[in-house]
């Protein structure tokens, strides 16, 4: 028998073409053994596949059978999508997956932009653009960093979409440190750990850390140093208290 819940994981595995194990026990299910005991059901009912993706951890991804896709196109009209496996991009789709899910649920709706359908409308194609009632977002996942001047560039162009701000989501607190450390200055530029962006979502009440990194979004141009009360940060977007921002 195929669950809601079963209909909602095609729907979110066919955004993508693909998912993995591990995303959709963070995700749809309470655990990574949940969700696989579960995929391992509706495998045996033929309605999703697996692939190997080349690498030691995801070993396989997750794909939609042509009976899954038909579910979707008569019961949903969506149109199906093909799963492409990149190795040299995996892991910035799993965080760009975690990102899609978890801000998802928050106040407004999230649009995945491509190349193929947004670069004739932006300056800039982001990876996510959250729609909230304040404007737009845009919301990068960034692994490693690109040369400065690639991001002066990146920056100039976002300007002329007329977004409210940049959030780049990465993969730990080092890589934050060292973005957060060499971006050029921006003013609505900001970044936050994948971690700490689905701790923040998950909480009804922000957490401030000892170290004003966790649970918070930075300003590029703030000293590191800084006391968390001069910190802006931007979980007042996300529907949470207002107080600390200073936007």
């Amino acid at each position: 028998m195929i669950t809601d819940r079963d209909l909602e994981v095609f729907k979110f595995i066919n955004r993508y073409g693909k998912s993995y194990v591990e995303i959709l026990g963070q995700t749809f299910f309470p655990t990574i053994q949940n969700a696989r005991n579960r995929l391992n059901r509706l495998a045996k009912l033929k309605l999703i596949g697996y692939r190997n993706t080349g690498l030691m951890t995801p070993r396989r991804a997750v794909v939609l059978t042509n009976e899954a896709k038909q579910i979707l196109q008569d019961e949903f009209d969506i149109k199906a999508k093909k799963a492409k496996i990149n190795t040299s991009t995996i892991h910035h789709n799993m965080i760009e997956q975690l990102a899609d899910f978890y801000i998802s649920k928050l106040d407004g709706w999230v649009e995945r932009a491509t190349v193929y359908e947004h670069s004739t409308k932006l300056h800039h194609v982001p990876d996510l653009i959250y729609h909230h009632a304040k404007g737009k977002i845009y919301i990068e996942v960034e692994l490693s960093k690109k040369a400065s001047k690639r991001y002066v560039d990146i920056f100039e162009a976002m300007q002329n979409d007329k977004i409210i701000m940049t959030i780049y989501v990465v993969k730990n607190e080092t890589i934050l440190r060292n973005f957060a450390e060499s971006f050029p200055q921006w003013q609505r530029l900001f970044f936050i750990t994948i971690d700490d962006l689905i701790a923040n979502i998950k909480s009804k009440n922000p957490i401030i850390s000892p170290h004003c990194y966790h649970f918070f979004l930075f300003l590029s141009s703030l000293e590191l140093n800084h006391s968390p009360s001069s910190v802006a940060n931007i979980l007042f977007i996300f529907s949470f208290s207002p107080i600390y921002s200073q936007l």
